[in-house]
């Protein structure tokens, strides 16, 4: 059984996964699975999804395409601006961007954000991730976007930023610009975005 475990389609699954493999029931996998997370075979990051952490090809970013389910969603905000290397500052969440409710997840390999945006946000600018278990991400000008209109609104979440490097670190201005004039955000915010861009720019 364990060896199922050491290749790379049981790196990060969930219940019902292991269950069909199996032939087994859901609560028989759960069962199953529970034994094994007590052993310290694998680890629970939460209810119904499961890791084995010890896998090379594990991350707690590969998480996420999981915890995320049905909804449409990416790594974005500060994570994306630091994996991209547009800041130095490590955020101490993985930040998430997903049309379904806003909430945080304590796991134990990593605490995740996830911040509710329109639908009509998520249409461009983001790619799959080069790695063994692809996750989506936002593009650096992507990222920024999404962190600069959360800051707009009205909890003003990201009113506060990291120092940011859009000068020497690829970021391309002229591809935010293009992402801002295709977002169809109202005028109010639209006009908040593009203050806050001009701010960062000087």
């Amino acid at each position: 059984m364990l060896d199922l475990f050491n290749t790379g389609d049981f790196v990060i699954f969930t219940t019902r996964d292991y269950a069909n493999h199996e032939g087994l029931s859901i609560s028989a996998a759960t069962k199953r699975l529970a034994r094994l997370s007590g052993k310290k075979l694998l680890t629970r990051i939460t209810k119904g999804i499961w890791a084995n952490t010890g896998h090379p090809y594990f991350h707690p970013l590969a998480c996420v395409p999981y915890l995320l389910g049905n909804e449409q969603g990416y790594v974005s905000f500060l994570t994306a601006l630091h994996l991209h290397g547009v800041i130095s500052q490590i955020p101490k969440t993985i930040q998430i961007a997903t049309t379904g409710r806003g909430r945080s997840l304590v796991s134990p390999v990593g605490d995740y954000e996830f911040f509710q945006i329109k639908p009509e946000l998520i249409q461009q600018g983001c790619d799959w991730s080069a790695t063994h278990l692809p996750y989506l991400i936002a593009t650096p000008e992507k990222a920024l976007l999404d962190t600069i209109y959360l800051s707009t609104r009205k909890n003003r979440r990201f009113a506060r930023l990291p120092e940011l490097d859009v000068k020497t670190s690829g970021f391309r201005a002229v591809e935010f610009e293009n992402l801002l004039k295709h977002a169809l955000l109202p005028r109010r915010i639209l006009s908040a975005v593009r203050s806050r861009w001009m701010a960062i720019q000087q």
